[in-house]
């Protein structure tokens, strides 16, 4: 095997199990097969009356029968485009499933969008139809509404004036289904293995946004390779999801997963309340992105810092921690959406959780790599999921090939040439290398990585994961493309740095006043000097400006898996930094 290139297992369609056998070529075949085989077992977990309830997969296919049949009543037909603008919750899973069943496609968006981000994916999809949640998700699409001729059909998961409720759109299908019993299933059997199933908008770090255009084939042999990778245990088994299911990571890895292997899939009720639904669920695996890992470390070593006799018992404390935290079962935890900080990694497998990292794109449906009990290096990204090829250019980006790779950007043909070679290499934009013969490791952004004024070349995403494993930097950016020294935006994690300020006796009105104060400057410096250490003197961060508020999605600063959108943040402070360099710095 050639150094520069890896390639994953065969991959089986067929999935064996204790109490499933099929070779589903869709989506609805799949789940109806499923459906058949559990029956009364529990699909989802969703809490209700202040209590955790089962959902049996019967119920669930009741459910999405009787509101595929009121869709095709209404005149979705295959091939239509039908959107979502949702939270996750039970409703959405039953609409997705509804959708595909009719042959059309989900068109999954991301539930903070604005409303212009809304018009302009409602508009470029030609969407027929859309489910909201609630009121406040209705009002995007209202605002908007005069620009999206296609839309002809509002419904809402709960009562919304002028929007039919799901409810309704129920008893219509059940009534639909008593005078053709046969008519979702017609439907469904038209659907072919690369007939559209999703079409999911990303604009990645970049801002161009892209219908990704997903068939069911792309998203079903990425499932049945994660099912190769981590086959569940048992029927009791447990997942849950707190990640937004209208991204590709949770669509596929929690969505698809769960109802490939007949687990039973846990809802989160909101990023408020995961913690305490973690010891509520008591999951046995769960999907997440490197930040939601961090922050339970920071979590858990602050309990055992805050509490003497804890400190004393050392290992045995972090493990009990860690363990707790997720409710006490956990097998494995997989993270993924951005880079993994090592040493986060290396603190997890130390006190007795299996962290792996995975790696992928929307494009890519998504998993392209993922460490596995079998196949785990720290450090890497894992080795390639079953039926995957991967390729390092010339140039060090990293390309892959499989059943998985998108079938291109919606109505963008120059685009997806441009990422798709005539060979099959999809482009990631990636830059990598390949450890040990097997493993891929995930170096920077090929578009971000920048030149400074004496010909050195920088990698950022380095620089900035150093930054905020500082317990006192919660994000960074990193600037100075063309630039004679490195710096950074950098917003503090006010919850320790407000903290310290107040043991130092530091008085302030408000996190602006805070920033400017001379000796929490002098502080940060101090920090961020210590986060530099490791790297060459060209590489370290010699100026820095401290921001009082996060980057959020809403501002359009970070993806809704939280990586940074780098050029559309420097380019709003482009000012403040370049006046950095005004003066003379070596």
């Amino acid at each position: 095997m050639a150094t520069n290139y890896l390639k994953g297992e065969p991959l089986e369609l067929r999935w064996r199990s204790a109490w499933c056998e099929h070779q589903a070529r869709t989506i609805p075949s799949l789940f109806q097969s499923q459906a058949e085989t559990l029956g009364d077992g529990a699909l989802y977990l969703v809490k209700r009356d202040g209590v955790y309830q089962p959902i049996s997969w019967q119920a669930v296919k009741r459910d999405v029968e009787q509101l595929a049949a009121a869709l095709i009543h209404r005149g979705v037909q295959p091939g239509d485009r039908v959107a979502i603008l949702a939270e996750n919750r039970y409703e959405w899973v039953v609409a997705d499933m509804a959708i595909l069943h009719c042959g059309a496609a989900s068109v999954t968006l991301h539930f903070p969008l604005t409303p212009q981000q809304v018009e302009e994916q409602l508009r470029d999809s030609e969407a027929c139809a859309i489910f909201v949640s609630n009121a406040a998700q209705a009002q995007k699409v209202e605002q908007v509404r005069a620009h999206l001729p296609a839309l002809q059909h509002s419904f809402s998961f709960e009562p919304i004036d002028g929007w039919t409720p799901l409810g309704e759109l129920l008893r219509e299908g059940e009534h639909a289904l008593r005078d053709k019993p046969t008519l979702v299933r017609e439907v469904a059997e038209t659907v072919r293995w690369d007939s559209l199933a999703a079409l999911i908008y990303t604009s990645g770090t970049t801002g161009d946004s892209k219908g990704v255009m997903l068939s069911h084939g792309n998203l079903l042999s990425n499932m049945y390779a994660c099912m190769q990778v981590f086959p569940p245990p048992g029927r009791d088994y447990v997942m849950f999801n707190f990640l937004p299911l209208s991204h590709i990571y949770a669509h596929t890895c929690d969505y698809l997963v769960a109802i490939g292997t007949g687990v039973t899939m846990a809802f989160a009720e909101s990023f408020d309340t995961l913690a305490q639904n973690l010891q509520e669920v008591r999951p046995h695996a769960i999907n997440g992105v490197p930040r939601f890992y961090e922050k339970v470390r920071e979590r858990v070593m602050s309990v055992i810092q805050s509490k003497p006799f804890l400190r004393l018992l050392g290992s045995y404390a972090r493990k009990r921690g860690m363990q707790r935290a997720f409710g006490g079962r956990l097998i494995w935890a997989i993270s993924g959406g951005a880079a993994l900080d090592p040493q986060v990694a290396e603190f997890y497998w130390e006190n007795g959780v299996q962290l792996f990292q995975g790696y992928g794109l929307t494009e890519t449906s998504p998993v392209l790599t993922c460490g596995a009990p079998n196949r785990h290096k720290l450090g890497t990204a894992g080795a390639p999921f079953p039926g995957v090829e991967i390729k390092i250019a010339d140039d060090g980006e990293i390309l892959a090939r499989g059943p998985n790779i998108m079938q291109g950007y919606w109505r963008k043909p120059e685009a997806t040439a441009q990422a798709i070679d005539p060979e099959g290499w999809f482009h990631t934009g990636d830059v990598g290398e390949i450890v040990d013969g097997q493993y891929l490791r995930i170096t920077d952004r090929k578009k971000d990585i920048f030149v400074l004024a004496g010909g050195k070349n920088v990698a950022p995403v380095a620089l900035e994961n150093a930054l905020v494993r500082n317990p006192y930097i919660e994000q960074a950016v990193i600037y100075g493309d063309k630039k004679k020294f490195v710096s950074a935006l950098i917003v503090p994690d006010f919850v320790q740095l407000e903290a310290w300020a107040e043991r130092e006796g530091i008085t302030y009105e408000s996190r602006e006043q805070l920033i400017e104060n001379p000796q929490v400057r002098a502080f940060m410096t101090e920090q961020v000097a210590q986060a530099m250490r490791p790297f060459a003197n060209y590489e370290q961060v010699k100026q820095f400006i401290l921001l009082p508020q996060a980057f959020t999605f809403e501002a359009g600063d970070v993806t809704i898996t939280l990586k940074m959108r780098r050029a559309r943040i420097i380019e709003r402070y482009r000012e403040q930094l370049d006046a950095l360099y005004e003066t003379e710095r070596v």
